[in-house]
């Protein structure tokens, strides 16, 4: 090996390392829900279980490559991340060969690229099935590219196998491959109608049917049903935000034409985009689709995907484009990264096409300022004054040295924030506490905590059917209060935030915790805790009821204020009626000094509604206080995280307690909803029930 080969592939090796170096320093650990349920179906898999009646267990490389881990290593963290981090360390082996003949630059700007992409970076070590998809659209790619410019074309049969196996990789993975489908469509028909390469994609159809074949007998041996994948998928379907079929016309078309450029934009998915794109503005930019060569085929895939990306259906039955999640275009990442890096490889040599690159970074970098976020000040605006400077000022060959060092330093400062947040959260001490504290400490509690905590727990016991009964998550334990046996009240505000709860979701007990339920840990580094659970405080048992008023807009309810302007007929959950929120709804205003309540006793107020909302509203929920001064007391709850999908009605509850101290005589109690958004949204079932709780001491 000469020494520029040395050289090369110490670059390599280099950003291997900084991906190791990450997953070391900034783990962040589990989401909690589909990564432990893919760490269940490994767990199972090992034991000889294996549901096919879980969509999930049909993702055969993401349980099979973590099932071994675990046989190997046990089930630990490090098992778990090991599958990821091979298949990325993979992604940048493909980069890399596919620029090493263009020189060190190209390979320090394509692997940079890719590398010091957030999401991607981030993905890197999770047990996850979007890097696995990732690999599978870069290595099809890779292959057909060998395949076409750079072979002799006398091993068709190998090449075409090899692509197949790949793209069956990655649709066994997860059904995102199908973003592909346009783009194979596309060099399909470029090549019958140049009439190049017909053999090649008369083998892969041979290949591929055989592949998919054989792919479908093993399901049928299995389940009895070669389409039972599929069945499963509609099964276990859901409604939620990304159901875009089942909401309105203007949230389908906010994500097809603004949507998923502003995710790209926000999450830094488009930075090889910014380049890739900027190409086209030149005079022989449309020549590109033509494929005459290596660069042109993938500056046009890099093009169809994104466009795929944004309007393409997931769904056979209805046009459904993908959920403007980042997680599920990470492909995008390394097949923009391999022709931006030669873009830019020209621009440092030439400055060829210097002014539509600038052009396009100011355009990127304006819509980012409007954007909230931090990729305005720490990743377009840096790009675009490096850029900007190199091409009035840069002639030097040591400039274009300085460049490449600045260039992969601005793309390395929003994982440095990664870094940070990591470091904020401490997942391997939270983990080490946890399994100190509970799992060793206290082998012989039921643990109520998050549902999150839950999922981990059962995870780090390694799935121990006997270990995870102890569990309990807030809903479990409120629906069976009586469990005999010690238990415990684990507090984390990490895997609460995962669990997407705010303080106000947490259940009664786990909010108003009396002395008698010991602290017997806590750590305020962590902000974790655990309260022995001896007195149990349930509103219904020691709370003394004061009143309850349900209002369903249906008929006139005392000591609500309700216009006929406000109530509508359209739009209703059941009955006839409902209320209409245009700016404010209807509003229950009741004297405090009517109730029956001890001076000792504070109030806890419990609402429940059901909210109706065509897109993304401001709204919130409001309970306030007021006397003859005026409003002395208010709270606001966000009505648009609990809704999960538009044009569908939602339950949302509130509960909020308000001390007796904080009370001034002559009150009035105000619950109402606040629209301070344009757009109507519509309410219905409103009810109101207040508690008198003894204070605690």
């Amino acid at each position: 090996m000469n020494r520029s080969q040395v050289r090369v592939y110490s670059i390599l090796l280099l950003y291997i390392v900084l991906v190791v170096l990450y997953h070391l320093i900034g783990y962040t650990g589990h989401f909690g829900f589909d990564d432990i349920h893919y760490a269940e179906l490994a767990s199972g898999l090992l034991n000889g279980n294996m549901d096919f009646g879980d969509h999930y267990a049909y993702r055969f490389p993401v349980v099979l490559f973590t099932a071994f881990c675990y046989l190997i290593f046990g089930i630990s963290d490090f098992a778990s991340s090991l599958p990821a981090l091979t298949i990325t360390i993979c992604i940048l082996i493909i980069v890399f060969n596919t620029l090493r003949e263009h020189g060190p630059k190209a390979i320090i700007i394509g692997l940079s690229l890719t590398t010091f992409s957030n999401w991607f970076l981030f993905y890197s070590d999770k047990l996850m099935p979007d890097i696995y998809v990732a690999l599978s659209i870069l290595w099809a790619l890779a292959i057909i590219h060998r395949y076409k410019y750079k072979s002799d074309k006398n091993k068709t049969a190998r090449y075409a196998f090899l692509f197949t196996f790949a793209l069956l990789f990655g649709f066994v993975s997860k059904g995102t491959i199908v973003l592909m489908i346009p783009l194979l469509l596309f060099l399909i028909v470029t090549d019958i109608i140049r009439k190049r390469d017909l053999k090649f994609w008369l083998y892969s159809l041979i290949s591929g049917s055989a592949l998919l074949a054989i792919y479908l007998l093993t399901i049928w041996i299995f389940t009895g049903n070669v389409m039972e994948r599929f069945h499963v998928i509609a099964d276990n379907s859901y409604l939620n935000l990304c159901s875009y079929d089942q909401q309105s016309l203007k949230i389908l078309l906010k994500r097809v034409f603004i949507g998923f450029f502003e995710l790209t934009i926000f999450q830094s998915l488009a930075t090889g985009f910014i380049f890739v794109f900027a190409i086209l503005f030149q005079r022989k930019g449309p020549g590109i689709f033509k494929l005459n060569d290596s660069f042109s085929f993938f500056m046009v895939s890099a093009i169809v995907l994104f466009l795929s990306s944004s309007f393409m259906t997931i769904s056979p039955s209805s046009y459904a484009p993908m959920c403007l999640d980042p997680r599920h275009y990470l492909f995008l990442v390394p097949v923009a990264a391999i022709p931006a890096s030669r873009i830019i490889s020209d621009y440092l040599e030439s400055k060829k096409t210097g002014l539509q690159i600038i052009i396009a970074l100011f355009c990127v970098t304006l819509i980012s300022f409007f954007l909230q976020g931090q990729t305005f000040w720490k990743l377009y605006l840096p790009l675009f004054v490096l850029f900007t400077i190199y091409y009035f000022k840069g002639k030097r060959k040591q400039h274009q040295h300085v460049f490449t060092a600045l260039f992969a330093a601005i793309l390395l400062l929003i994982p440095l924030d990664m870094v940070r947040y990591a470091q904020k959260v401490k997942y391997r001490m939270q983990r080490e506490t946890v399994v100190e504290q509970v799992l060793e400490k206290n082998s012989d509690c039921i643990i109520v905590t998050n549902e999150i905590q839950k999922r981990l727990l059962t995870y780090y016991s390694g799935f121990d059917e006997d270990q995870c009964r102890r569990f309990l998550s807030y809903d479990e334990f409120e629906a069976d209060t009586a469990i005999v046996g010690k238990k415990l009240l684990l507090l984390n505000w990490y895997t609460r935030y995962l669990s997407g709860m705010e303080l106000n979701d947490l259940p009664f007990c786990a909010r108003n915790i009396p002395p008698s339920n010991r602290c017997i840990f806590e750590s305020k580094e962590l902000d974790l805790s655990i309260y022995e659970l001896n007195q149990l405080l349930l509103p219904g048992q020691s709370g003394t009821p004061l009143l309850w008023t349900f209002n369903d807009f249906e008929n006139i309810v005392p000591f609500w204020s309700q216009g006929d302007q406000d109530i509508s007929t359209n739009i209703r959950f059941k009955g006839a009626k409902s209320n209409r929120v245009s700016e404010f709804s209807s509003t229950f205003e009741y004297p405090l000094d009517s109730l029956q309540a001890e001076d000792t006793h504070d109030l806890l107020i419990q609402c429940s509604i059901l909210c109706y909302a065509e897109d993304e509203t401001g709204s919130q929920f409001i309970v306030s206080l007021e006397d003859s001064t005026g409003t002395y007391f208010w709270k606001a709850l966000e009505i648009n995280r609990y809704l999960k999908a538009y044009s569908n009605w939602w339950p949302l509850s509130y509960e909020l307690t308000i001390p007796q101290k904080d009370l001034k005589n002559a009150s009035r109690l105000k619950v109402y909803v606040w629209n301070n958004d344009a757009p109507d949204i519509y309410i219905d079932n409103f009810g109101i029930r207040i508690t008198g709780i003894p204070a605690p001491e």
